[in-house]
C-alpha cells in the first residue's frame, strides 16, 4: 500500500516537471502588440420638459453615450425614428432613453400621437 501511494506521489511530481518545463515563462519583456488609441466616448446627458416651448437641439458625437430624459404632461410615446427608438411617458413616469450613438445625422425626438417635435439630436462624425 506505502508502495502504491509513493508510485502516485512520484507520478504527481513528474506532472509537474513536465507542466513546468512547458508554460512559457515571463522574461520581464512586453510583448503585446500596440493598440490604436479609440476616440474618448462622453455620456451625453439631457432632458427634455414637458411642454417645450421650441425643440431643443442636442449636440453628440458619434460614439457617444446618450441618456435623454423626456417627460410628458399626458400620457404618450416619444420616438426617435432615426434611432429606432420609442419609450412610453406618462405624467409620473418620464420616458428614459439609453443608447449608443453610432453614427451621424440629425435624429428628430416626437411625441407620437401629436407628432410634436421637442427635441433634435445633433450627432456629429468623431
Amino acid at each position: 500500500m506505502l508502495r502504491r501511494i509513493l508510485w502516485f506521489v512520484a507520478g504527481l511530481l513528474a506532472l509537474a516537471v513536465i507542466a513546468a518545463a512547458i508554460i512559457p515563462r515571463d522574461d520581464g519583456e512586453d510583448k503585446t502588440t500596440p493598440t490604436m488609441s479609440t476616440p474618448e466616448r462622453t455620456t451625453v446627458k439631457a432632458d427634455i420638459g414637458a411642454s417645450p416651448a421650441r425643440a431643443r437641439t442636442i449636440t453628440a458625437r458619434v460614439g457617444d453615450h446618450l441618456l435623454l430624459t423626456v417627460e410628458s404632461d399626458r400620457i404618450d410615446q416619444v420616438e426617435i425614428p432615426g434611432l429606432d427608438e420609442i419609450h412610453p411617458v406618462d405624467p409620473t413616469t418620464p420616458a428614459q432613453f439609453d443608447t449608443l450613438l453610432d453614427h451621424s445625422g440629425r435624429f428628430e425626438v416626437r411625441m407620437q400621437k401629436g407628432r410634436q417635435l421637442v427635441g433634435i439630436v445633433d450627432v456629429k462624425q468623431s
